[in-house]
């Protein structure tokens, strides 16, 4: 009370405000996996460091860098140009980061494993594991959130599921929700004539409600990070690594026997036309020169090229002069043995394994050979990463929270940066993925004609319909499980606030005063079915009595109903059609 010294009026401030219910983060994600870099004051083992966490790809780069650099792998093909091989990338994390931000996502969590420098046998399933465990205890990462696995496809496809199953069994203790992809991005036969999708539901042990799988992967419109400076350029000729000349050159050994057989059969006759051998021989040097543009040894054939190229004119002067060769030629002669069968020979020896490039950087090849510069630098540009959905999904749960809230289901929504899912699911094959008697339900990523590529699926992977005892499953659906975690936070960290209170009705009055009208906010906004409040929650808050004295002792107790909606996934039409009567 004020102890006012001079006569006036004494103004004193009560806070009359009821005690509130702040909504918890819904879509706060954790990516596990391996970083470029990891910033100085960054301490995994700090349960309070608050500098895991992330609000922008420009933060992260500043804090945990890039892509790593792949190393430029060439290869020749038939028709004369050079294709650029698809780096086999083990670490996604900032591709991954980059979908999740373009599809919505804000705030996440950073847990990095290691950096790819120190990494050198690729992704462990160890560190990925040691990870997980380390969100178990960060006070900086609050329930509930989201768990995600860049790297995991990099693992073994054993590694993998045993990474899941790990990650499975870590759920049910904390409001953790898991966002999971198949190990392939496409649906065929792998081993034990399953396809990728029957090896998922082998692999995953036990189906969950706190966990959703998505499939297939997705072709995006993200580039590849090459090294352009410093690793060397593989380039491939190709002569396939183990291939034999015989075998590889066999088209062009076959057309110069039919040249060389033509040649013999010319010579056979009574009159011999030079300009007809002049021509077979000429048809043989282009063959061979053609096979010396990308020889990786050119001297034997070079050589043999240019004898051949002596008899050639030999030849052609021998018809301008007599039009007629002596009748005495025979396969001993030049024509022959400098020519067609030394042609031979010559390519028999010679190897197309490496290209011209091999060997070089991207940035001394700019100097060297502009031309092949310009074609891998456009091949760069045209080649498109490909990743696993799990990361675009985290952002889509953060847009549609954020949007409508996250008792809407995350489906019938397009997904950003992305050309196209790596396989096209058909309305046949979502049967078979949606609902499945494991229960292991995996949602569809679909392209329709005028509206995208859409998430067409919100089911978690205990997706039955039906369980053992006939009863619904009521936590098939992704967001009724996101909503119930979310709430549930927010009223614990609430209730928090009556901790130490009387345990009178006063008390309770004041708790179920508090939790109705959040209930009722949620049922306003449309996150709770029925037409009134009354069908939409029920709220109790009460003392436990000694059955002895009668006395109100400790706790207190709080009962909470709430319908949770859920999404209208199959819309049946009913048509008829009455005939007007005449």
């Amino acid at each position: 009370m004020p102890n006012p010294t001079t006569p006036g009026v004494s103004v004193e401030e009560f806070t009359k405000l009821p005690y509130s219910i702040a909504l918890a983060d819904t879509a706060m994600p954790v990516f596990i996996g391996y970083t470029e870099l990891i910033p100085d004051d960054y301490d995994i083992n700090d349960n309070h460091n608050e500098k895991l966490k992330i609000s922008s790809l420009l933060e992260y780069e500043d804090k945990f860098g890039k892509a790593k650099k792949e190393n430029i792998r060439l290869k020749d093909s038939r028709d004369g140009g050079v294709a650029l091989v698809t780096p086999e990338a083990q670490f996604l994390m900032y591709y991954s980061l980059q979908m999740y931000f373009a599809n919505g996502g804000g705030p996440c969590y950073i847990v990095s494993v290691g950096t790819y420098a120190s990494t050198l046998a690729g992704v462990q399933l160890s560190s990925l594991k040691t990870g997980l465990d380390k969100t178990e205890t960060l006070k900086a990462i609050k329930d509930p959130i989201l768990i995600v696995f860049p790297d995991a496809v990099s693992l073994s496809e054993s590694n993998f599921y045993e990474l899941y199953n790990y990650t499975i069994g870590k759920l049910g203790t904390k409001n953790r929700f898991a966002i999971l992809d198949t190990y392939e991005g496409n649906s065929l036969i792998t081993s034990n004539d399953l396809n990728t999708i029957g090896h998922f539901r082998a692999g995953i042990l036990n189906p969950t409600n706190q966990a959703a799988a998505y499939f297939p992967h997705l072709k995006t419109i993200l580039n590849y990070t090459f090294d352009e400076d410093e690793l060397p350029i593989v380039h491939i000729g190709l002569q396939e690594e183990a291939q034999d000349s015989t075998i590889f050159y066999e088209e062009e050994i076959a057309a110069l026997d039919e040249l060389k057989n033509l040649a013999v059969d010319e010579v056979s006759g009574e009159l011999v036309n030079g300009f007809i051998l002049a021509d077979l021989l000429d048809q043989a040097i282009v063959i061979a020169e053609e096979v010396n543009e990308t020889a990786d040894t050119k001297n034997a054939l070079t050589e043999a090229i240019n004898d051949a190229k002596a008899v050639l004119n030999e030849l052609y002067d021998a018809a301008i002069d007599d039009f007629i060769v002596p009748e005495d030629l025979d396969e001993n002669a030049p024509l022959f043995s400098r020519g067609f069968n030394a042609l031979k020979t010559a390519i028999l020896n010679t190897e197309d394994r490496l290209g011209s490039a091999n060997g070089l950087t991207l940035k001394s090849l700019q100097t060297s050979d502009s031309l092949l510069y310009n074609q891998v630098k456009e091949a760069i540009k045209s080649l498109k990463v490909i990743l696993p959905p799990s990361s675009a999904i985290a952002g889509i749960y953060g847009r549609v929270d954020s949007i409508r809230g996250v008792w809407k289901a995350p489906a019938n929504v397009s997904l950003n940066y992305v050309i196209a899912p790596t396989e096209k699911v058909s309305d046949q094959e979502q049967a078979y993925l949606n609902i499945h008697s494991s229960g292991k339900s995996i949602n569809a990523i679909r392209t329709f004609v005028g509206k995208g590529n859409l998430i067409w699926g919100a089911r978690t992977l205990d997706g039955k319909d039906k369980k053992d005892d006939g009863n619904d499953n009521e936590w098939k659906y992704i967001h009724v499980r996101r909503y119930y975690n979310m709430i549930k936070q927010s009223i614990s960290e609430a209730l928090g606030k009556f901790i130490d209170e009387p345990n009178i009705p006063q008390t309770w009055l004041r708790a179920k005063t508090m939790l109705e009208n959040f209930l009722n906010q949620q049922w306003m906004d449309g996150a709770l079915a029925g037409s009134t409040p009354k069908e939409a929650y029920e709220v109790k808050v009460y003392g436990t009595k000694d059955p002895i004295t009668g006395n109100i002792t400790n706790p207190m107790n709080v009962e909470i109903k709430i319908a949770l909606v859920r999404p209208a996934e199959f819309i049946i039409l009913n048509f008829s059609h009455q005939l007007q009567q005449s």
